[in-house]
């Protein structure tokens, strides 16, 4: 009988392993599925859905001609809330051979939360599965959260990405995170330690600037030695000079940058894959199609010479080898070349090694090169009008437009907040906001993306530039001007 109950015993501690959310064994079923999920930002707006141009107009510009992004979208400044739009991002991120889309989210009564239902709908009409990113939106604590979980497992979530979690302490994640059950959730962090603290299934990074290709593997190592799964985050590069004045920029170096994080990744052996972004065209992080060239008159477009910004839209034309047309899916393209591989692969790890050693000996490598021939993309579309209609937006362009005054800011501006002039910052739709209301809704500023050094040096730098030094006064000055990182206007 001692036997047998030890064997019982045995047996069950084995199954509750299986089971439990962030043990190794979840973590291997999670890299069976071998997904990639991508960013998705449901916060644009045009005068015909929305009023005027949400988020388009951010800093200063003035839309349709002048936008704030160093992309001009193939699609031109369209409202997230237009249903034909909508479906035909979710059939371009499904012909990716993407299975998730992570929503932004910013709340209970936010827009981007009424927006919710209808992303669902359109995403399960392609077999996409849709997440959110719970963002840091204005009075977040433990107990809103605990509620957020709760409301987006009622609608259909079952994975939620938490960006910059530890403004709540581990503690309280644990507190809120242990009896959570059917919701996966992962932590924006490096930390593995904290997130393990703080009961968090896994880690996922977003910023591509700060974690590069080298930053992958070491992240996946710690993670999978913790239990947790790593779904570290892959880009194209960043440029949002246009949007914000930022001067930091990782350059798409004609998808070479994308490739290698990509690379990178999957020879992590990363569990889950998450792509930053589709649409984030403030930061220029986007795969969604751009204009390749710009028209003229876009191309010509520039901030006065006292903005920061002073560059023309850029393109994605010479991406892959691409150009014109072609190129404005290039990265759409590239991105079903890598995610047929990753789902291809189930040890990916050791076939990257092989390739390499082999490479090193004179021999053929296992895996293609970057510049490999590029899986073909069927079925791709720049958007829901008509040949005809694209060609009368685009004859459009022909017209004169006029590129207004860009305030200067001295760091990088959280893209939920739109700046209407060098002094004033308004929150878009926020708790309780009817829908339509676009002006008038004054809240106290957001914590920026970006981690904290990098927002001091953005500052620093843009006072250097315009002074003999970078001391506190000037560093003050110019951070009054607009929004800061800790929140002070």
């Amino acid at each position: 009988m001692t036997r047998l109950a030890l064997l019982l015993a045995l047996l069950l501690l084995i199954a509750t392993v299986l089971v439990a959310p962030g043990t190794g064994v979840a973590r291997d079923r999670a890299a069976g599925q071998r997904q990639a999920s991508i960013f998705y930002y449901p916060w644009y707006g045009n005068p015909k859905w929305d009023g005027s141009y949400l988020h388009w107009d951010q800093g200063g510009h003035v839309p349709p001609y002048d936008l704030a992004s160093s992309y001009y979208p193939a699609r031109g400044p369209y409202s997230s809330r237009d249903p034909k739009v909508v479906a035909a991002q979710m059939h371009e991120i499904a012909a990716a051979g993407i299975r998730e889309v992570v929503s932004s989210w910013w709340g209970q009564g936010s827009d981007e939360d009424l927006l919710l239902p209808m992303i669902i709908h359109m995403a399960s009409k392609v077999g996409l599965q849709v997440a959110v990113q719970l963002e840091p939106y204005e009075g977040r604590t433990a107990q809103t959260v605990a509620a957020d979980l709760a409301h987006l497992k009622s609608v259909g979530i079952t994975r939620v990405y938490v960006y910059n979690p530890f403004t709540i302490d581990e503690a309280s994640w644990a507190t809120v995170l242990s009896p959570v059950s059917g919701v996966q959730v992962l932590a924006q962090t490096a930390n593995v330690s904290r997130a393990q603290a703080g009961h968090f299934a896994g880690v996922y990074t977003y910023d591509v600037v700060t974690y590069g290709p080298s930053t992958i593997g070491p992240l996946c190592a710690r993670a999978h030695r913790a239990g947790l799964i790593c779904a570290p985050s892959v880009g194209p590069g960043y440029n949002a000079l246009r949007a914000n004045g930022d001067t930091h920029t990782r350059s798409r170096d004609s998808g070479q940058t994308y490739d290698t994080m990509w690379k990178a990744a999957l020879q992590a052996g990363a569990d889950r894959i998450t792509i930053t972004s589709y649409n984030e065209w403030h930061e220029g992080t986007q795969i969604e199609p751009a204009i390749a060239p710009p028209a003229r008159h876009l191309a010509a477009a520039h901030g006065p010479q006292a903005s920061p910004v002073t560059q023309s839209y850029l393109s994605y034309d010479g991406a892959y080898g691409t150009h014109g047309r072609q190129a404005a899916n290039a990265y759409l393209v590239r991105t079903a070349h890598w995610t047929a591989l990753y789902r291809a692969s189930k040890e990916i790890a050791p076939a990257m090694q092989r390739g390499q050693k082999a490479a090193a000996q004179g021999r053929k490598a296992a895996i293609r090169a970057e510049r490999g021939r590029m899986i073909a993309l069927a079925s791709l579309r720049h958007g829901p009008t008509p040949t005809g209609q694209k060609r009368s937006m685009h004859a459009r362009f022909g017209a004169s437009g006029t590129n207004l005054r860009l305030g200067a800011l001295p760091s990088r501006l959280n893209p939920a907040v739109r700046v209407t002039g060098s002094n004033t910052v308004v929150r878009p739709l926020g708790h309780g906001a009817p829908l339509g209301v676009t002006a008038g809704l004054s809240r106290p500023c957001y914590r920026g993306r970006r981690p904290h050094t990098l927002l001091e040096m953005s500052v620093i730098t843009r006072c250097a530039s315009s002074s003999q030094h970078s001391g506190s006064n000037c560093t003050r000055r110019t951070a009054s001007r607009t929004c800061s990182y800790w929140g002070k206007s």
